[in-house]
């Protein structure tokens, strides 16, 4: 099953790690000891802003954080890079440096008078299908032989590459888990053993007062799986916990509604878009006719067309004047 959901990476990625518990836990669950111990991490809070390029929204998405540092009045910004696509790419070193400088630049509008730039942590988060092989030293992009100049611009970027991670060994809290798990299953790595280490987890979400985590990974599912895929999944998950594996197949079968009757909108409107292009009042009849003849109900045709039962026997009528005023092929003009 697969359901029309666009930018699904982009989608999980931004609304898991937005929780600012979850991104906390999986930071420093993958930053070096001597970072992750100098910054508060119950001070982290979350930015809303994106600084990706527009022409790029398919393959990376990000985050920013603010928190506080030990023992500091300064206050580091964490930027998060998630890379979604399938291999990895040498000048992403060159936009990360453009989007700090954006960061750097939106500095001056809360803070216009600061005398200091605030320190970021850059952090790749990649989940492509091949091995992250660059170097993540900047300086590197220049040739060797001019590398030792000391005007040239020098900064590491920290790499959470799992292209090769073994499920297992996932880190972070409850959710980001979850979604890690997920996405590998998503580009096949050991997908089977992906799903199968995520039941559990799922089973783990509890029913609250805010978002639907359960629905959150069923529409990630849905967009990444086939149907099958997605039905074995929720009976895993039922084992563990019947109620959140029930959840599960209603909301799929749910999506799987939604995504049969976006599609034959879309259908339906993209067809009779033609047909008035071309002006043809035949074209519209015959449409309506064959979702009629497969039981489409009339408030969905409706919906999409904006033609209703007495407009199309109008129409009906006036394909039949048509072919009455034609003359049969043959007969003299």
């Amino acid at each position: 099953m697969s359901a029309g959901v666009s930018q699904p990476h982009d989608r999980l990625f931004r609304t898991v790690f937005s929780d600012v518990e979850e991104a906390a836990l999986f930071l420093r669950a993958h930053l070096p000891a001597a970072v992750a111990n100098r910054i508060e991490w119950p001070s982290l809070r979350l930015i809303e802003t994106s600084f990706v390029d527009e022409a790029l929204r398919d393959s990376e998405s990000d985050l920013l954080y603010a928190a506080q540092m030990k023992e500091s009045e300064t206050e580091c910004l964490l930027y998060l890079l998630f890379e979604h696509q399938s291999q990895p790419d040498g000048w992403m070193r060159f936009r990360l440096l453009k989007y700090m400088c954006r960061i750097w630049d939106e500095s001056f509008k809360e803070r216009p008078e600061q005398s200091e730039l605030p320190p970021i942590v850059p952090v790749v988060f990649y989940q492509g299908e091949r091995a992250w092989r660059y170097s993540t030293e900047f300086v590197e992009l220049f040739a060797e032989s001019v590398r030792a100049y000391d005007f040239l611009p020098r900064f590491a970027h920290y790499l959470i590459d799992q292209s090769g991670l073994a499920p297992e060994e996932v880190k972070g809290g409850l959710k980001a888990k979850v979604a890690q798990l997920l996405m590998m299953a998503a580009y096949q790595k050991r997908m089977q053993e992906a799903l199968r280490l995520a039941a559990p987890l799922m089973a783990q979400l509890t029913r609250g007062g805010g978002l639907n985590y359960v629905a959150v990974f069923v529409v990630y599912l849905a967009a990444t799986q086939e149907r099958r895929v997605v039905n074995e999944f929720a009976a895993q998950v039922r084992q563990y916990a019947p109620e959140t594996g029930g959840d599960m197949l209603t909301y799929a079968e749910e999506l799987r509604q939604e995504g049969m009757q976006e599609g034959l909108q879309k259908g339906l409107q993209e067809g009779l878009q033609k047909g008035l292009q071309k002006g043809e009042i035949k074209g519209k009849v015959e449409t309506i006719e064959s979702l009629l003849a497969v039981g489409t109900q009339w408030s969905l045709i409706t919906r999409a067309t904006g033609i209703t039962p007495e407009e199309f026997e109008r129409l009906k009528a006036e394909v039949r004047g048509l072919k009455a005023d034609r003359p049969l092929e043959g007969d003299p003009m």
